[in-house]
């Protein structure tokens, strides 16, 4: 998990430093488990579960950035919709 949050965090800088607030490419399924700090076979609660405990940290609204936010509701949807 912390390395890919580590990505995820270079990324944000670099969107920061370059104005840019798109998305890079689509997450995998392993990279969206890493995000939200979750192991294969998760039940959509432990899913949401993950999700809500790091959202309330990383959230915009409570000094967190858009960015890491816009990756944790990706991730989030990715597991979902598999």
């Amino acid at each position: 998990m912390t390395s890919t949050l580590n990505r995820i965090i270079s990324e944000t800088n670099a969107y920061t430093n370059t104005g840019n607030t798109g998305s890079s490419s689509k997450l995998s399924r392993q990279e969206a488990l890493e995000i939200l700090g979750l192991k294969n076979n998760v039940t959509h609660e432990q899913i949401n579960a993950a999700y809500h405990k790091l959202m309330k940290s990383m959230h915009p609204d409570r000094g967190g950035s858009p960015y890491l936010a816009q990756k944790l509701n990706e991730a989030r949807d990715t597991l979902l919709k598999q």
